[in-house]
């Protein structure tokens, strides 16, 4: 097929996936699955080939990820079930003081958010919220938005979470170094949405405390909450895993400790006994927490694999070579390009970790055709783009709305605007680090 047949068969085909997930409501593993056979029988693939390019591309992915979004969802659970996202939370309260509550919350929602989810994270700290809205007698939003904007750049850039796991598992980049730049770029983002636009909305629109909510809020079944410094260790020794293991790659078993499947493993064992046993939990109620947490990956694990498969019918039809040397005539950024499809996704389908995988086996097979461009690099625009502007489609927009009692014009003006502003933060962060790195 000549290259201007291979252009309009993709984009065909991403059309054709927008349409099933927006329209006909598909869960999006079907629709990418849908939407690969597409792309595979319009650029002329035989059905073998078709079949192979599915079968490899879910295989490769799901090899690298499913222990580390497992592991991670395992250890995230045990840490909300605890208790210990308001451990956290209080003791930071406490050491910077009344007048520096957001700053406290910021910092509780970057480390608690680096093994949470995000949903999981926000339903963790919002009554803690309401209750120094209600005493600070301020708006909800001048604590809310520095935790969501915290929750969004964790979420969207570092693994264990699945969208950044499987972003750089597709994209070839290194995990561990994925993680540690996750975690650089996850600052600014959190400072510039969080903190800047936070106090600056919150001055100009008073939120009130959803007091019907009050009564609702979830309880840990912990019997003894865990002390703050056995959370911050459990939360922090996996990232000093990896970060030891690259500092010292050369001797092999801290090479393996640091790996990060191996570390995050290391890190939920280490949570269900410091954050479980020791906090009164009975073996059954960690097997069901942990069942729990897995039940809920299990369908991101699915559309993770399926969105493997998008990027391997790419690169076998040969429209991803084609892509690439299109983007290279054209002399855009590719880490600005890997932004822009990540940010298109997302604003069309509503989901951060489906747009980032999706957008991520799109941009795969393009980005190979810049090897003086990190990969981890190129998992950063994706993701940072996949954390864009989010609406009425998306339903974390529906939680913060009903958790914060805003109205929707409310929830645009706030919430949907920090996301973006968080986002672009990320970019022009992510552009500086590039001249470093």
């Amino acid at each position: 097929m000549t290259g201007t047949s291979l252009l309009v068969a993709t984009l065909l085909s991403i059309a054709l996936l927008l349409f099933l997930i927006l329209w006909w409501k598909l869960h999006p593993m079907i629709a990418l699955l849908v939407s690969s056979i597409t792309l595979g029988m319009g650029a002329g693939m035989s059905p073998g080939a078709i079949l192979a390019s599915l079968q490899k591309g879910m295989a490769d992915l799901l090899g690298s990820i499913a222990l580390i979004v497992g592991v991670g969802a395992m250890m995230g659970r045990i840490i909300e079930v605890s208790g210990g996202g308001e451990v956290i939370a209080r003791t930071l309260i406490r050491v910077f003081g009344t007048n520096r509550i957001p700053w406290a919350l910021l910092l509780t929602a970057y480390l608690v958010g680096i093994p949470v989810f995000f949903d999981a994270a926000f339903l963790m700290l919002i009554p803690l919220l309401w209750s120094i809205s209600k005493e600070a007698k301020k708006s909800l939003l001048v604590y809310a938005l520095p935790v969501l904007s915290a929750l969004t750049a964790t979420h969207g850039l570092i693994p264990p979470h699945p969208g950044a796991a499987a972003a750089a598992q597709l994209l070839g980049a290194d995990l561990g170094k994925t993680i540690l730049y996750g975690l650089v770029l996850a600052v600014p983002m959190s400072l510039v949405g969080g903190m800047a636009w936070g106090a600056w909305i919150g001055r100009r629109m008073f939120v009130a405390v959803p007091e019907h909510l009050m009564s609702h809020t979830p309880q840990t079944d912990a019997r003894r909450p865990p002390a703050f410094s056995t959370v911050l260790a459990v939360v922090l020794f996996p990232v000093a895993l990896i970060g030891l293991a690259a500092l010292i790659p050369r001797i092999g078993w801290i090479r393996f400790l640091g790996s990060p499947s191996i570390a995050l493993l290391a890190a939920a064992v280490a949570a269900l006994i410091t954050l479980g046993l020791r906090s009164g939990f009975t073996a059954d109620a960690l097997l069901r927490h942990t069942s729990e947490s897995l039940n809920s990956v299990g369908s991101l694990i699915l559309i993770v694999g399926a969105a493997g498969a998008f990027k391997q019918v790419i690169l076998d039809c040969g429209a991803g070579p084609y892509f690439a040397q299109a983007i290279l005539r054209s002399q855009i950024s590719p880490l600005f390009m890997a932004f822009l499809v990540g940010a298109a996704l997302r604003i069309t389908i509503g989901s951060a970790t489906a747009a980032i995988v999706t957008a991520a086996g799109i941009v795969a097979p393009i980005a190979a055709a810049f090897p003086h461009v990190d990969p981890a690099l190129m998992v950063m625009g994706v993701a940072t783009g996949g954390s864009f502007l989010t609406h009425v489609n998306d339903a974390g927009f529906w939680m913060v709305k009903e958790y914060c009692g805003m109205t929707v014009p409310q929830t645009l003006r706030s919430y949907s605007i920090m996301k973006a502003v968080t986002s672009v933060a990320g970019l022009l962060s992510l552009w500086l680090l590039s001249l470093i790195v």
